[in-house]
């Protein structure tokens, strides 16, 4: 249903040092740049995630939730140590949250815009 995503950034270069990190333990990385926007993916799949500058009268984060498949426990946890490294807010920490759902091993930051991200690790469903 979803072809891709876009997320607006105050600073395109500060972002793209936090989301190369968040993104390298998912197996994820930039595979187009242009000089206003980034677009993040898989080998393979092609750009899925695009960053791109806001001009500060739109400020990003406003509601916005992404959720990302890791494909591990040990991704979850290798992708939140980065986000944090990198000037994450804690909103969740990494591991089980049976308050969730059975099962559910996962985090969830805010990236330094406020946009917040969800590791997933196992099935919500």
């Amino acid at each position: 249903m979803i072809d891709h995503l876009s997320l607006g950034v105050r600073d395109l270069a500060a972002a793209r040092r936090f989301y190369d990190a968040f993104f390298a333990p998912l197996g994820a990385a930039v595979l187009s740049e242009k000089p206003a926007e980034l677009g993040y993916g898989q080998a393979g799949v092609g750009p899925q995630f695009y960053l791109y500058p806001t001009d500060g009268e739109r400020v990003a984060g406003l509601g916005a939730h992404t959720a990302f498949t890791a494909g591990s426990r040990l991704a979850a946890d290798q992708a939140y140590a980065a986000a944090v490294a990198a000037g994450a807010t804690v909103v969740r920490p990494v591991g089980e949250h049976p308050d969730i759902a059975p099962g559910y091993y996962g985090a969830v930051v805010l990236d330094p815009d406020g946009n917040k991200l969800e590791i997933v690790a196992a099935p919500m469903h």
